[in-house]
């Protein structure tokens, strides 16, 4: 579970679009265990899940309906697709919103929608933009212990944030500047046993 934290127009948003195979790179590629991250049709692979920034979720359907919509694609059955999609509502707690109209709901209910449909898929590599930035702090934790629980199933969780608590709970956090990786130089190592005076000491003494 990654990390990708930096300023607004630092290349967060970029970098997962690429990853995912919604955009493609001016320079270079991007692969995936050895492959391309899309698939010859240029669509990204199957086995890729999305929370996007601007949610994409339609409108006119209801939260089941968005949620279901993502394993309709993959030829999962109507009547499981709902059931698989009811249940992940229920991970992220708006189960009970599940025949509301995404039009009739709140910027947090429909960021928790959007991370149902990324959840329902069980996907291989989970990219999340921005997945709590309108949460408040109960919802953020259920958010992140989800997206945790796919990082634990075996995913590669991507997630991109400006909050430090939500960063704190991954594995590993890239940081970036202008587009660009920001790397940190290592801290000198500590004094040895026995000499943690020495810096203190005048040059020439012993």
């Amino acid at each position: 579970m990654l990390a990708v934290t930096g300023s607004s127009g630092s290349g967060k948003t970029t970098l997962l679009t690429l990853v995912g195979g919604l955009a493609k790179p001016a320079t270079g590629t991007a692969t995936y265990d050895g492959g391309p991250v899309t698939t010859k049709a240029g669509d990204p692979l199957p086995g890729t899940g999305f929370v996007l920034q601007s949610y994409g979720l339609v409108p006119t359907l209801t939260a089941a309906e968005n949620v279901s919509i993502a394993l309709r694609g993959r030829g999962v059955g109507p009547v499981e697709a709902t059931e698989k999609a009811v249940q992940a509502l229920g991970r992220v707690g708006v189960d009970e919103l599940a025949d509301r109209l995404i039009s009739e709901l709140s910027g947090g209910q429909l960021q928790r929608v959007a991370v149902a449909r990324a959840l329902v898929v069980e996907a291989a590599v989970l990219l999340a933009d921005e997945p709590t930035s309108e949460l408040d702090e109960a919802n953020r934790d259920v958010v992140v212990g989800q997206l945790r629980m796919e990082a634990n199933r075996g995913a590669v969780v991507l997630v991109a944030t400006h909050d430090p608590a939500v960063a704190e709970e991954c594995d590993e956090e890239v940081h970036l500047v202008d587009g660009r990786i920001e790397v940190h130089e290592a801290p000198p190592p500590p004094p040895e046993p026995g000499h943690e005076h020495d810096a203190f000491m005048r040059p020439g003494t012993s």
